[in-house]
């Protein structure tokens, strides 16, 4: 009964950092989540779940919508470049990389 303890509350300190298990998508995979439902976007070679940030974006739901399924780099890079704040909220919707 003594180690059950440390077991509990170890999940909590492992949990968010799910770097060495990313999973790769491929534009194929990507391009199938393409609705308001579903919204995933490749950026500079990372993929994101958009879909909860659709109607918080600054912007308008519209601007996140046309990204929808597709490799939204350029439309970021042109709008956001270099920008920390939309950087930041976009890291934290990464799900995983673009496979090569």
């Amino acid at each position: 009964a003594p180690t059950a303890t440390p077991a509990v509350t170890q999940p909590s300190t492992t949990a968010p950092t799910p770097t060495s298990a990313t999973p790769t998508f491929t534009m194929a995979q990507i391009a199938t989540h393409n609705s308001a439902s579903s919204c995933y976007a490749a950026v500079n070679g990372s993929v994101y779940d958009l879909t909860s940030f659709i109607n918080r974006h600054p912007g308008g739901a519209a601007r996140i919508l046309t990204l929808c399924g597709t490799d939204g780099t350029a439309a970021f890079e042109g709008q956001h470049g270099g920008q920390r704040r939309p950087a930041n909220e976009l890291a934290g919707l990464k799900i995983g990389t673009l496979a090569q």
